[in-house]
């Protein structure tokens, strides 16, 4: 998570109901597996991506309200006709605007259209900046538009998911001067979380105790016991990755369902842990805020997300952090 590209936060919204192979985010090939160092400490993003311009159509300098094209792509065919729809790019950062409140997309210096079809992937978010100050968000045109334009809300949830990693990973919550060896509190790969982040909180309170088992579960079976055992954590299966996609997992679950801590389990104290934080209810209301303003399906209906095995009606739909 310190590198560029390195395993780091892709929303991968895995949803197989079949399967159950869940949400993320990040532009990668693979489901987000942890990242072990020799340290025995592990990437709490998702997965890195890759290490190359592949799949990418078009940068985006982010300006305030607007985004100005940097780059295009060397693409051919679909892709190109992607590449020269730009009503399609300025659609999808319009949707992107009405979830980012103006103070906060400041924080994003680039913006991105691919094509995750390759890899599933939906979209990702990347630190632009050592400081972690700025951050590059992408998001999969070919996603954008299955069933029509955020069919079902479920851009929108990748939006919020994205958005999720930012504002749980940018500088006001990890400090990336402080090296692993040094960090007293949860290291995220980026940095060492401060004392009052979510996302050590999140740690200390709900993944503490399990952690050495976490770190054992490598294979794919060891990682479904690993979430059958303690899946009254979770708010959704990919949560259970690790726990820099478990709050970016609780985030969009605390905007996108209907209001309160519904019950008394680990899942729900999580989501607790966002109703205790002023800025976060302030951007809950804003995203919700802005369905009166959009369409009915602007953001997806909770249904059973506890579950955590369907998501709208597609098998596959990635979503993801970090591209690093």
């Amino acid at each position: 998570m310190k590198d560029l590209k390195k395993w780091n936060h892709i929303l991968i919204i895995f949803l197989s109901i079949v399967a159950i192979s869940v949400q993320s985010c990040k532009k990668d090939d693979d489901v987000a597996d942890p990242v072990q160092d020799s340290d025995n400490q592990v990437s709490t993003s998702g997965n890195t991506g890759n290490t190359d311009d592949e799949g990418n159509i078009t940068l985006y300098k982010v300006e305030g309200d607007k985004i100005v094209k940097e780059k295009d792509y060397k693409v051919t065919g679909k892709l190109l006709e992607f590449q020269k729809d730009t009503k399609k790019h300025e659609e999808i950062w319009n949707l992107v605007k009405k979830i980012v409140p103006e103070g906060y997309r400041s924080k994003m210096s680039e913006f991105v259209i691919f094509a995750g079809e390759k890899d599933d992937t939906a979209g990702y978010v990347i630190e632009r900046t050592q400081d972690l100050s700025k951050w590059q968000m992408g998001i999969a045109i070919d996603f954008a538009y299955t069933g029509g334009f955020n069919a079902d809300g479920q851009l929108a949830y990748t939006i919020i998911h994205e958005f999720g990693h930012i504002i749980t990973l940018e500088k006001s919550q990890v400090d990336s001067s402080i090296a692993e060896a040094n960090c007293k509190n949860f290291f995220t790969g980026e940095g060492c979380s401060r004392d009052n982040s979510n996302i050590n909180k999140l740690y200390q309170n709900h993944w503490a105790d399990i952690w050495d088992e976490f770190l054992k579960a490598n294979s794919e079976s060891d990682k479904q016991k690993f979430y059958d055992k303690y899946k009254d954590r979770y708010v959704t299966q990919y949560a259970s990755t690790n726990p820099g996609e478990d709050i970016a997992e609780v985030f969009a679950t605390f905007v996108t369902r209907a209001g309160g801590v519904n019950e008394n389990n680990r899942a729900e104290k999580k989501i607790g842990i966002m109703y205790n934080d002023a800025e976060m209810i302030k951007l809950r209301n804003h995203i919700r805020g802005n369905i009166a303003k959009s369409s009915k399906n602007f953001l997806p209906a909770p249904g059973s997300w506890k579950n955590a095995n369907t998501f709208g009606n597609k098998n596959k739909t990635h979503c993801g952090y970090n591209k690093h």
